[in-house]
């Protein structure tokens, strides 16, 4: 009898093991479905910072559930990417989906949206169209070539459901060519001499050196106007909206150098107005392991808030490929 006692027992506590095992289990793909965490990228998965967090006010990283809580305090909100990046769309849409509520009043402002699309965006929110109706893209005349709608569309989609409005942070191609002679609006930003010389230096560097540098003035202005426009947008309708989000390239999130210093002049954002909150997404770099140096730091002012690090999608040497373009 004791035997069978054990053995009973025995085979009860594997059973109760197994299920643990089993909810366990559960439990963990359910948190996997909710916080994402594979990559599609595939370089450089095993860098010491993929997946990490950077809070840089306190120099430390922090887990993702701080990082909502750190977003839900902050009514302005710029999130960066790097466009062909899908880690950088997917987890974006990640934070868009604890952002975004049905019962608050939200503007998410695109980068990928040019002023002149303004008409169709406001088109589609008077005609009350389903957000999951087939040819949205088309409805908001989106430029498949330059930002590929899947990885926009789920975000778009999501804001409208949602209840969100859309407004376009670009400017038209007609005004970066006005701009570029000299003929278009000037911008009413007051940038420093240092952060004009740094606007040249990364332009040349982007261009890999190649960019004749009478042509540097021309593509700051251009720059310029652009982050002009988006923060335009995003404080645009007074009182209207609880929470303003852009959605834009890292360089444009920047503080030091993009939309942040255009929001305190001709809109509603002041000193007494909790600042707007900048993240971004970079991909790592194998050679640097210390988040400090991704902040790219000239000055006083950190780059961003918060940089979430991901594997990377590419190692094409691009400056080559742009000189081997231009040879003769």
């Amino acid at each position: 009898m004791t035997t069978r006692k054990k053995s009973s027992d025995r085979r009860l506590l594997l059973t109760t093991l197994l299920a643990l095992v089993g909810f366990a289990n559960a439990a963990l793909a359910t948190a996997q479905a909710d916080r994402p965490t594979e990559w599609q990228s595939p370089l450089h998965q095993g860098h010491p910072l993929v997946g990490k967090i950077w809070l840089s006010a306190r120099m430390q990283f922090i887990e993702r559930d701080e990082l909502q809580s750190l977003l839900q305090q902050h009514p302005v909100l710029l999130l960066g990417e790097k466009h062909d990046n899908p880690d950088h769309h997917r987890l974006r849409l990640w934070l868009l989906d604890s952002l975004l509520s049905p019962s608050e009043r939200s503007l998410m402002v695109l980068e990928m949206l040019q002023r002149g699309q303004q008409p169709q965006i406001d088109a589609l929110a008077d005609g009350g169209m389903d957000p999951d109706t087939p040819g949205l893209a088309d409805r908001l005349a989106w430029d498949e070539d330059g930002w590929p709608w899947q990885f926009y569309g789920p975000a778009v989609t999501l804001a409208l459901q949602r209840g969100a409005s859309l407004a376009a942070g670009n400017i038209d191609n007609s005004d970066v060519m006005a701009i570029y002679r000299g003929t278009g609006a000037a911008t009413t930003a007051r940038l420093e001499a240092p952060q004009l010389a740094q606007l040249a230096r990364d332009i040349d560097s982007s261009h890999c050196g190649m960019l004749p540098a009478e042509q540097f003035p021309a593509m700051v202005r251009v720059q310029q106007a652009r982050d002009q426009h988006m923060a335009d947008a995003l404080m645009s309708g007074a009182d209207m909206f609880e929470r303003r989000i852009l959605l834009a390239g890292n360089y444009h999130v920047r503080h030091d150098l993009g939309v942040p210093n255009y929001l305190t002049h001709d809109n509603d954002l002041d000193e007494q107005t909790t600042p707007p909150l900048s993240v971004a997404f970079l991909e790592v770099d194998p050679a640097l392991e210390d988040p400090m140096v991704y902040l790219q730091q000239f000055s006083e002012t950190a780059a961003y808030d918060v940089i979430w690090f991901t594997p990377a999608l590419r190692q094409d040497d691009y400056c080559a490929d742009m000189r081997a373009a231009q040879a003769p």
